[in-house]
């Protein structure tokens, strides 16, 4: 007989699992990884907040990833990595990636702890739908620079990716 707090591990895993099959993330598997039950997509979405769990744990997870490739991108154009334009075209495919699925992570009521997501996402669904898909487009005229490698356009391509990111977090997402 399987321990009940065991058993619901279980099941939040296979609702994981089936979660990210549904949204389309990619091929998932779990693994037991230092005795706790992990799932690892394979486009690397990986568990960064140990208190989250469900769609809550995979929106979060989405966006640290989204951050990690701005912070890659940011790093080759201020001159503290080497500048790779097929790199950035990467990085911002993948951040435009995670935007388009992005909605999908949204289902009403899960603003509750530690999600970060403010309620008016709900009460304004077109505006953060505005703003996501203002994200996408963005992230998507940054890999096309990156893919021609104009630095001049490369910048102000990320100018607008940042300054889209930081105006959806000034208005739906909740303060710290």
């Amino acid at each position: 007989m399987v321990p009940m707090n065991k058993a619901r591990r279980y099941a939040e895993l296979l609702f994981v699992l089936l979660l990210t099959l549904s949204i389309g993330v990619g091929d998932v598997h779990a693994q037991s990884k230092n005795g706790k039950n992990v799932v690892f997509p394979s486009n690397n979405l990986v568990i960064f907040h140990k208190a989250a769990t469900g769609i809550i744990q995979i929106r979060m997870d989405s966006m640290k990833l989204m951050g990690a490739e701005i912070k890659r991108i940011s790093a080759m154009i201020r001159g503290k990595r080497p500048f790779d334009g097929s790199k950035i075209a990467a990085a911002s495919e993948r951040i435009a990636g995670h935007g388009h699925k992005f909605s999908r992570l949204l289902p009403e009521g899960t603003w509750n702890k530690p999600s970060r997501v403010s309620p008016k996402i709900w009460k304004d669904w077109g505006g953060f739908t505005l703003a996501m898909n203002t994200m996408v487009r963005a992230a998507t005229i940054l890999a096309e620079s990156g893919r021609a490698g104009n630095r001049s356009q490369i910048k102000a391509a990320y100018k607008a990716l940042d300054k889209s990111c930081s105006g959806c977090h000034r208005i739906y997402r909740k303060k710290q």
